[in-house]
């Protein structure tokens, strides 16, 4: 908080705006201050501690932070260290939450609630597009991390069109035109910290119900410029300075950030039942003109307001509760008590091997003999030496094993660690534990996919008002004509085969309806277009704003899948279903090539006419056995790849 004394003639800010932004900023800086405060004050739910330092604490368990310093140089010969239990439990558990990045999947239903499979896969694929070209898979590592140390930790969905200036060369020399910055602009999903989001109700789980939710982060001066530098408050916005309102005389006042000082800090303050949506920069208003007119920038499909920011944790604490208990949080006590152990273990062996002794009589014994096979020899029947330790015990290994399996039954089993279980142990008790485990790692993913769920509701409002939209084509310059944009996914899999899939939003279905046969010639020509090796899905832009959205989650997605294992599992199925009327034989060899070649089992596979004339051939008894045409040398070798 900043003192009365601050507010003086030498800190006054050349930025005064007008009464109607001097309000709305006061009121704005209210919510700032209590969720400020949420942040700061001590919680029950936390053990007392408050948000951030629980925070912070909980980093430095998953750092190994060891405080090494020490004041009683009597002290310092102790051994001070950390076994790192929780830390690589979390890494581990990172492993496994990220062996495959969760995805939200799509299911889309007409206003008569009638499910659309064809909406519903072309906004499946329309998401996995904004995946891959956007930051969202480094951002669901940073968030997987975040939920092993934070109370909690926040990732946006943001769409924006931010310009850069360029030199282009020209017969003259050179000149400066705007492009489109394609860093910054697009669809992004940023990761907040858990001190740059505020709500203003600590007992509210659900984010969307919060009255304020505030965003604040550090921006290069360069990047706040490319993004309101056409604000004319912009003239005001300074590096490591923040314009801050004294309430009582109503002027603002320039506050000195030294650990920023080259930064500018950005706050959007953001009011979803009143619509409302303020930047500010280091303070400074940069919002419409019309104070009353500051829309929420992200809507749903059908216009309505909601926050862009979806919370995330490794579980709730409690049924009302807003914030996370963090996984370090949840080991902490398991893992200082295993420290505390071996701190004690470590310590008992230095006395052991050089035990403290008392010396009673004349002769001097001191350090100077004290080494591995030294002899004392006395005449002096009155010189005693007594050791001052107790006798040793021999148990402390068994309390360190009780801390360890007590760490072990709230997170992964040693064998899911990559440990070979002990020889004594029975397999019996080795599966229970990975099967305890894994239940206990669903828990977290479920808690994670909760999340992703709500993410994904914000990734189809950014598809559908933002990717679905005309642009204007520019041609030689000049202002052409609208165009919808064309979105491609290569390397994707259908029915066994590497293909590409090439979205488009067709403005020539706008208004139109079409009836059975209309639509089956409109396939007919999208198939010819196609050919081979694409897939082209073309959906209305109305219909898709006109359509309401299921997002659901699997759970199964999270765990790596046994590669050899399901490499045996498709060649047995092979072997069995090669010859069933029913299956598809060449899905049926794409799906096997691909699982044991990746991409180069499509070159492996017999062009179309080839397999049609083989399949006439098979059908008809001329060619019986499916290894006819192979060498007699691969013959063996392709038998046993397949199973038979």
């Amino acid at each position: 908080m900043i003192s009365s004394e601050f507010f003086n003639k030498e800190n006054l800010s050349l930025y005064q705006p007008s009464a109607e932004v001097q309000k709305q900023t006061g009121i704005d800086q209210q919510a700032y201050n209590l969720g400020h405060q949420i942040l700061t004050k001590a919680w029950p739910e936390l053990n007392d501690k408050s948000v951030l330092d629980r925070d912070n604490e909980d980093k430095k368990i998953l750092n190994a932070y060891v405080d090494t310093n020490v004041d009683n140089p009597k002290e310092a010969w102790k051994f001070r260290g950390t076994r790192s239990m929780a830390r690589n439990r979390g890494l581990a558990l990172h492993a496994h939450l990220t062996s495959g990045f969760l995805f939200p999947l799509i299911s889309a239903q007409d206003q008569n609630n009638d499910e659309d499979r064809g909406v519903g896969d072309f906004m499946q694929d329309m998401l996995l597009w904004m995946g891959n070209n956007s930051n969202y898979r480094e951002s669901f590592l940073q968030i997987v991390m975040g939920i092993l140390t934070s109370p909690a930790i926040f990732m946006g969905a943001e769409y924006a069109e931010i310009m850069q200036k360029i030199k282009q060369k020209t017969d003259n020399g050179w000149t400066t035109i705007e492009a489109l910055d394609e860093e910054l602009s697009g669809f992004r999903a940023p990761v907040y910290g858990v001190s740059e989001v505020l709500i203003t109700n600590a007992y509210v789980q659900n984010i969307q119900r919060q009255t304020c939710v505030i965003k604040e982060r550090f921006l290069d001066y360069s990047d706040a410029q490319k993004k309101y530098g056409n604000h004319d408050n912009f003239q005001f916005v300074q590096k490591g300075i923040n314009s801050v309102l004294n309430v009582s005389d109503g002027l603002f006042y320039d506050n000195y950030d030294p650990d920023n000082s080259d930064l500018v800090k950005e706050t959007i303050i953001m009011w979803r039942g009143e619509d409302f949506e303020i930047p500010y920069l280091g303070g400074i208003y940069l919002g419409d003109d019309d104070v009353n007119y500051n829309p929420m920038k992200h809507r749903d499909n059908f216009g309505l307001p909601k926050y862009d920011v979806i919370p995330f944790g490794y579980n709730r604490i409690s049924e009302h509760y807003f914030y996370f208990k963090s996984a370090m949080n949840a080991w902490s006590w398991d893992d200082k008590l295993i420290d505390a152990l071996y701190e004690n273990y470590m310590n008992g062996e230095f006395m052991f091997r050089n035990p403290p002794i008392a010396i009673t009589g004349e002769d001097n014994v001191d350090t100077s003999i004290m080494f591995p096979g030294a002899q004392f020899v006395t005449q002096n029947e009155n010189t005693k030496i007594t050791s001052l330790l107790p006798q040793r015990q021999d148990n402390m290994f068994q309390a360190i094993k009780m801390a360890e399996d007590s760490m072990k039954e709230a997170s992964l089993s040693d064998t899911q660690m990559g440990q070979l279980p002990e020889a004594s142990q029975k397999a019996f008790s080795v599966a229970k534990a990975d099967q305890t485990a894994k239940i206990i790692l669903k828990g977290v993913g479920q808690a994670l996919g909760l999340s992703i769920i709500q993410y994904g509701r914000l990734m189809v409002d950014i598809a559908v008002n933002h990717l679905s939209t005309a642009q204007v084509e520019e041609i030689s310059g000049v202002a052409g004509r609208i165009k919808y944009r064309q979105f491609v996914l290569p390397k994707q899999i259908s029915k066994g085969k590497n293909i590409t899939k090439v979205l488009r939003f067709g403005e020539n279905l706008i208004g139109r309806s079409m009836n059975k046969k209309q639509k089956e010639n409109y396939a007919l020509t999208l198939f010819e277009e196609a050919g081979d090796d694409k897939t082209i899905m073309v959906l209305n832009p109305e219909m898709a704003a006109r359509m309401r959205y299921l997002v659901t989650i699997d759970f199964e997605e999270m765990f790596a899948e046994n590669k050899e294992y399901r490499q045996k599992l498709l060649a047995r199925m092979y072997a069995m279903l090669r010859q069933d009327p029913l299956i598809d034989a060449e899905v049926l060899t794409r799906k096997l090539m691909h699982e044991l070649f990746r991409s180069e089992g499509d070159e492996m596979i017999k062009e179309q006419n080839d397999i049609e004339q083989i399949m006439k051939e098979f059908q008809s008894g001329l060619q019986p056995n499916i290894f006819q045409k192979i060498p007699i040398e691969n013959t063996d070798k392709l038998r046993a790849m397949v199973g038979v």
